[in-house]
């Protein structure tokens, strides 16, 4: 069986650069809290697409709730839709811990709208809504 970790790890298939979590702190179905950081040096994104990417992979994170993930079971597949409402409020400092918040405001089919916010010791960063797809079991 998996651990916490290598749950996120199959929920969120990226690397660095491009990964922006690693530890899942709870997730209840509906909200879930995630931890992260920005990379820095080549192929890091610029805060604002960032905060976006860390966004859509504590939502992947939330979306997989309950999912039965075993080694002979493939992690579920999905997509960055949209993003609407999106607004960054400041920028994080470098090797900053950054806290993301998301909840599921919706599913409808195989899509689902999300709404969610990063923050840093007590600061809010960013925050919107953003509506991804999940491929069919």
């Amino acid at each position: 069986m998996f651990e916490a970790k290598d749950f996120l790890q199959r929920w969120v298939p990226h690397r660095p650069p491009i990964l922006r979590v690693h530890q899942l702190v709870a997730n209840n179905g509906t909200t879930a809290i995630v931890l992260g950081r920005e990379p820095t040096g080549p192929g890091s994104l610029p805060w604002e697409l960032g905060a976006i990417e860390g966004l859509a992979q504590s939502s992947a994170a939330l979306l997989a709730h309950g999912l039965p993930l075993t080694n002979a079971t493939a992690a579920p597949r999905g997509m960055l839709v949209a993003v609407k409402r999106f607004l960054v409020h400041a920028e994080p400092a470098t090797a900053a811990e950054i806290t993301y918040h998301v909840r599921l405001v919706r599913r409808l089919g195989p899509t689902a709208l999300v709404a969610g916010h990063a923050e840093a010791d007590g600061q809010r960063l960013a925050s919107g809504e953003l509506t991804l797809w999940l491929a069919p079991a």
